[in-house]
């Protein structure tokens, strides 16, 4: 995919952002702007050490400063902007201030910022999470549609409700084209926090060959990293018009599943004995079961990996970077 746009991705060291780096990188000849308030040579090297990085430019930026933000937006001449720069949900429940401020107050800031460079910029993307929704007893047994009602369980979630909202305001404002992303629980490279982070830990333990117990076992929505950055990247860059929101594909299965695929993952690659991994009796208050269809209609190209190849290849990333001395017990658990 050829283009000479220039992208902004704010919290591009995390989990999604770096892999939707990782994919503007391989797949356009763009300039990829990532900015973030945490940002050392060491920490870019290692997120970015599989890729070619002559395009990149790895800014230190917090989101509650806008007039920094509308700076680098208009001397990059940045024309698609992707906002996944955020608290997750413990340090929301645990710092709410903060929270609102980064999570909500941040979004804003960068929609201001977009608008007084509005003549630049063509596409928003703001990611936001399956948090937006209820508990899955709220609705009805089958496939959940994506516009089904929500009903936010935490700060979190309402304050990713609230930033699709100001999204689709100032897409209705300035005729910007403008979409809001709801992954679900991701695993696999870069997943370090968050409550239903636990999965990718099991992973990295079993790379470590150390035990461990995933505290939950109820069903959820897994979504393999690598894919969602893809999508976030399909959704930055094809034919799209207006705004809506979306919920990601998905594989639905309880943590039982999920356990298996590890176990396979760990036999296949020859490490069988490093597998160690228990589950607990709590349930995580997120939703499962959603639709995903109109994401595919609108952005039919997006990759879907097989549930157990991508078990698999996050196995054998985390094998990486316990071999690199990268991933340690200390920074595991």
């Amino acid at each position: 995919m050829t283009t000479n746009n220039c992208f902004l991705v704010t919290g591009g060291l995390g989990c999604i952002g770096a892999e939707t780096t990782k994919w503007l990188l391989k797949n356009t000849t763009g300039k990829v702007v990532v900015c973030g308030r945490d940002v050392n040579d060491q920490r870019v090297e290692r997120v970015f050490h599989d890729v070619e990085t002559d395009k990149l430019n790895v800014v230190v930026a917090d989101i509650t400063n806008q007039p920094l933000l509308s700076d680098i937006i208009r001397q990059e001449g940045i024309s698609h902007v992707i906002h996944l720069a955020a608290l997750q949900t413990p340090d929301c429940n645990q710092h709410r201030d903060l929270g609102m401020q980064i999570n909500l107050g941040g979004t804003q800031n960068l929609i201001e910022s977009m608008k007084s460079n509005r003549s630049q910029i063509k596409r928003f993307v703001f990611a936001s999470s399956i948090a937006v929704y209820g508990p899955r007893s709220l609705y009805p047994e089958g496939r959940v549609p994506m516009d089904a009602a929500p009903h936010p369980v935490n700060v979190y979630g309402a304050w990713k409700l609230a930033g699709e909202n100001i999204t689709r305001i100032f897409s209705e404002e300035t005729g910007i084209d403008a979409v809001s992303l709801r992954p679900g629980v991701l695993f696999g490279p870069g997943r370090d926090a968050g409550l239903t982070s636990t999965p990718t830990t099991a992973l990295k333990s079993v790379a470590l060959g150390i035990p461990y117990e995933i505290p939950f076992q109820n069903r959820q929505d897994y979504l393999y990293a690598p894919d969602v950055g893809a999508a976030f990247g399909h959704a930055t860059l094809e034919p799209f018009a207006g705004y809506s929101a979306f919920t990601l594909p998905s594989h639905t299965v309880d943590i039982a599943r999920f356990v298996s695929a590890i176990s396979e993952a760990a036999e296949n690659i020859g490490i069988s004995s490093q597998c160690k991994i228990s589950t607990g009796q709590q349930t995580v208050p997120f939703i499962c079961d959603l639709a995903y269809d109109t994401f595919l209609n609108a952005f039919p190209n997006v990759p879907h990996t097989q549930l157990n190849s991508a078990v698999q290849a996050s196995l054998r990333t985390f094998q990486q970077q316990v071999e690199r001395g990268w991933l340690r017990v200390e920074n595991c658990v």
